[in-house]
């Protein structure tokens, strides 16, 4: 406010000598008037006419120079808060022969228009024809460096984040394929399958179209397994894929992008100083004996717990570290906001050392089950943060499994069942709905199979696990016409047919047994046969199977005391 009254007389100043200015010194102005937009921010709507001026498209000017206009219009967009209005229209085709004339083997000026137009994401609705066009051309290898590729890519995400892109959808996601195909570095690869989570979130169902072609790609390529991709596909297919609001840009004013993103980095949204986390002390804390009895892996975990909340960068976390200390309790509570607050502020090597450490701590025989509870906690916390933890499901699913926690481990195992359709999984789902009491959920998972995966074996298990004794009879008689009997198939079918109370089809099928000669068979029967028996009310065959059990038999114990009486 205290610089108003003299902008009338300052900023025309600038715009006169820019024009008067020999060559090789207008980008010293554009510069000096790119400082000044940032001080008086909407102060400076008055002269905005006579500034957009400046950014004409047709005209030639060095590369240094159009750096310094680039520059202008970030500082511009952030001053207004992106509501460039009508002004739009001049600005982006000015980036746009920006990018088209720069020739330059490092293309230095293309980049820093593709961070321009990053910042310009959400003002590109209904311009989308001027500009999607040519950085899909960027992306391809044969005529643009990897660095710009990378930036291109970096730019269509923040693009896609803003504005409704379903119109470019299929011909971006081609040129993303294409650019996975033969991208020579990891970097690039991650980075365009970021760019593909991207545009899931934003076409939802639209987007499992190309999910084949996607899959199919990353196979040839060998990336078989990357997170993100696999946590987005798992959300996308259960419904809660949510699309994320898009990453704020900063503006370059002197062009050093590391500069700039450090200064950042050095304070939280809230204005308070951000503390930095101790590596070092951190992995101390983490790493494991090979010698640990099982009464040392709670104070592992204690001292593992107290050292993430006083290493935390968050303030608010670090400032309960002596109470956490004191109170096991609290501790326990903070450890899952402590533990992601330090994991998103350490390198990729000590990530892995962690989740190397948790791993070997779970694969422990002799782990206590509150450990695993911890550690089946904190990936349930971070998946609910979007920040997946890099143990394989399946390992998760076992941990759950050790521990009796048996909705986390259906929850494990519904994901597993996603990526790899196997019959161990169909039965273990079945098996946990069951057990949580969820008969229709155990059903429908049966339902589904049967339907959408015919290639997969059909067992009566299944169906037996169910109580479907009517559909497990017709699959041990549709087995009996294609196998022969045989001694497991009539031992079902006479269950199937008891369970029913199906004495019509039992009775015949019992004196057919036992007017035979195989003794293993009557044998198992004869359990079965004397409680047919009582519920007929036969109490001659009843006896009579009786005295064919073994005299340790409980069943047999039961049925003469009931015959006492």
């Amino acid at each position: 406010n205290n610089c108003a009254p003299y902008l009338g007389r300052i900023v025309p100043a600038v715009l006169r000598a820019m024009e008067m200015a020999p060559p090789g010194q207008a980008d010293f102005y554009v510069e000096n008037l790119g400082r000044l937009v940032c001080m008086s921010r909407q102060l400076i709507r008055p002269f905005l006419e006579k500034m957009f001026d400046l950014f004409d498209p047709d005209a030639h000017a060095s590369d240094r120079l159009q750096s310094s206009l680039v520059g202008l219009i970030e500082v511009l967009a952030e001053a207004l808060s992106g509501d460039l209005g009508s002004h739009i229209s001049t600005v982006l085709p000015f980036l746009v022969s920006v990018i088209d004339r720069d020739t330059t083997e490092s293309r230095q000026v293309t980049d820093r228009a593709l961070h321009a137009l990053r910042i310009l994401s959400p003002s590109l609705e209904g311009y989308l024809f001027l500009v999607m066009p040519r950085l899909i051309s960027l992306l391809d290898l044969a005529t643009t460096p990897i660095n710009v590729a990378e930036s291109t890519l970096a730019c269509v995400s923040s693009i896609v984040s803003a504005v409704n892109c379903n119109s470019f959808a299929s011909r971006t996601i081609l040129k993303l394929v294409q650019l996975l195909q033969c991208s020579p570095t990891q970097q690039l690869q991650t980075a365009v399958i970021d760019v593909l989570c991207t545009l899931m979130e934003q076409l939802q169902d639209e987007f499992t179209l190309f999910m084949p072609m996607i899959s199919s790609t990353m196979k040839k390529r060998g990336i078989v397994d990357h997170a993100k991709y696999e946590r987005y596909s798992r959300l996308l297919f259960s419904g809660r894929l949510i699309p994320k609001d898009m990453v704020r840009v900063p503006p370059l004013l002197s062009g050093d992008t590391t500069k700039a993103e450090t200064g950042l980095s050095m304070v939280n949204t809230d204005g308070m100083t951000k503390q930095y986390v101790n590596a070092t002390v951190l992995r101390r804390a983490w790493t494991v004996s090979q010698s640990m009895s099982k009464g040392e892996w709670a104070g592992w975990l204690s001292k593992f717990s107290n050292e993430l909340v006083r290493q935390s960068p968050s303030a608010a976390l670090r400032a309960c570290s002596g109470l956490a200390s004191k109170h096991p309790k609290l501790c326990k509570e903070l450890f899952n906001a402590a533990f992601v607050s330090c994991w998103t502020e350490l390198p990729g090597q000590y990530q892995q050392e962690i989740v190397s450490s948790l791993q070997e701590v779970a694969s422990k025989p002799d782990v206590p089950p509150d450990v695993l509870q911890t550690i089946l906690g904190l990936a349930g916390y971070m998946e609910r943060d979007e920040k997946q933890i890099q143990i394989d499901l399946k390992l998760l699913g076992d941990y759950a499994e050790r521990c009796h926690a048996l909705a986390k481990e259906l929850h494990y195992k519904e994901a597993e069942w996603t990526l790899e359709k196997n019959y161990e999984t169909i039965e273990k789902l079945i098996e946990l709905n069951q057990n949580l009491d969820l008969p229709d959920s155990a059903v429908g998972m049966l339902n589904y199979v049967c339907k959408e995966q015919p290639d997969i074996r059909e067992s009566v298990e299944w169906y037996r696990r169910l109580q479907r004794w009517d559909d497990a009879l017709s699959i041990y008689r549709r087995q009996e016409a294609e196998e022969g009997p045989s001694y497991s198939n009539t031992n079902g079918q006479l269950r199937c047919m008891f369970e029913m109370s199906d004495w019509d089809s039992l009775l015949p099928l019992y004196e057919r047994i036992w007017s035979g000669n195989d003794h293993q068979l009557q044998m198992a029967s004869a359990n079965i046969g004397m409680s047919m028996a009582w519920a007929l009310g036969d109490i001659e065959n009843m006896e009579f199977y009786m005295s064919k059990l073994p005299s340790s038999s409980k069943d047999k114990s039961f049925c003469v005391a009931l015959l006492s009486v």
